[in-house]
């Protein structure tokens, strides 16, 4: 995850839903045990709640 921050990756709400939706797939070689999240409303609703916690 480092390397793709020093990379140019930013964290929006289509690249976030990308990671929830397949971390393995979006970010190969990472060691986080997080399978992800299968149904989309769960997605959105984690997209949603961080939305509504930004300044």
């Amino acid at each position: 995850m480092a390397q793709a921050g020093e990379g140019g990756l930013i964290w929006d709400h289509k690249s976030l839903g990308a990671f929830l939706a397949d971390p393995k797939s979006y970010m190969p070689k990472t060691k986080m045990s997080f399978a992800g999240l299968r149904k989309q409303e769960e997605i959105d609703a984690i997209l949603a709640y961080l939305e509504s916690t930004a300044e």
